[in-house]
């Protein structure tokens, strides 16, 4: 089995003007089979972006981190020390969550693909336009026209497909999208998903995603990790996420979701989650759990049940 990213107790945290580190991420654990569809879901705030960021090498420089990350077992974070040469944008690459807003407004769909090509293989501009042709082809997108449009000329779905074009031209074999599918409607989200598992079988992807779609997720992830407050709450099989969710949290996310052709009324989970900084002693999630007893008060270590793992006290007494 070769691992394509492996975290050991990975934190991530930015220092403010006084000095302060707020940790975003506290002590993640995880590994990223070759070729595997890996998920990471949670609210917003926590923690999965800057997971993501630090997997691809565009942590800001104010950003702090521990613990060790490995991609292709090339050590990229060592404690605070950082390397990812070789490794941003020629081994892991990113399609980010709003392309409108991250494709150059200046600059043809093209130009913007030479300028890749160009950095990564030096290539000249006639050479770089034909392999250009080629990625756009392969997004599905007509290669003969989109090449010269500008990123406002073409639709929220063209624009995705577009930068995911310009992040696969690079060679890169880890894909991190983060919220893909979040600025399009379903039938767009469908085609998209669609396509990101068609590139992932032609191309030798290993695809990691961000994202609040917990439906797709269970769909699409081989592995699901479930992000709460910087922690790792539980980790498990795609299939698994929504049938037979683990954890109070998984649960709470699971209910909030409407799924086809059942009939149910949906839950809001009360409260917000905690802030970047703000630490809490014990399950991170216990202000928030509804099942939350005395043991709660001490953090949980993660206990291997069924066929994921699970950060809760509940699981103490079944675990392997």
């Amino acid at each position: 089995m070769v691992l394509a990213v492996k975290a050991k107790d990975l934190r991530v945290g930015y220092m403010d003007e006084e000095e302060n580190i707020l940790w975003a991420v506290k002590g993640v654990s995880f590994e990223v089979r070759q070729g595997e569809v890996f998920c990471l879901v949670g609210e917003s705030g926590c923690g999965k972006s800057t997971i993501g960021n630090t997997i691809i090498g565009i942590l800001p420089p104010y950003a702090v981190t521990e613990g060790e990350l490995y991609v292709f077992n090339k050590p990229v974070v060592m404690g605070n020390l950082r390397d990812y040469t070789g490794i941003r944008g020629r081994v892991v690459s990113y399609v980010p969550q709003n392309p409108g807003t991250s494709l150059n407004p200046y600059q043809t769909i093209g130009t913007q693909l030479y300028y890749v090509l160009n950095s990564v293989y030096g290539w000249d501009k006639k050479k770089s336009l034909e392999v250009a042709k080629k990625y756009l082809s392969l997004v599905e997108l007509d290669p003969e026209s989109v090449i010269d449009y500008y990123p406002h000329e073409l639709s929220g779905g063209m624009q995705q497909r577009a930068a995911i074009a310009i992040a696969l031209s690079t060679g890169a074999k880890i894909l991190v999208a983060d919220e893909p599918t979040s600025a399009l409607d379903a039938h767009l989200r469908l085609q998209l998903i669609k396509l990101l598992m068609k590139l992932k079988e032609t191309e030798s992807l290993t695809l990691i995603l961000i994202t609040h779609d917990l439906v797709s997720t269970g769909k699409i992830c081989d592995t699901v990790a479930v992000v709460y407050s910087g922690k790792i709450v539980e980790k498990c099989s795609g299939s698994n996420v929504i049938i037979e969710p683990l954890h109070p949290y998984t649960q709470m996310l699971a209910d909030a979701v409407p799924l086809l052709g059942i009939k149910r009324p949906l839950k809001s989970i009360p409260g917000e989650p905690p802030k970047p900084g703000e630490e809490i002693t014990g399950c991170v999630f216990a202000p928030r759990c509804p099942l939350a007893f005395e043991k709660c008060v001490e953090p949980p270590p993660s206990f291997n049940v069924y066929n994921g793992e699970v950060a809760c006290w509940r699981y103490a007494n079944i675990a392997r």
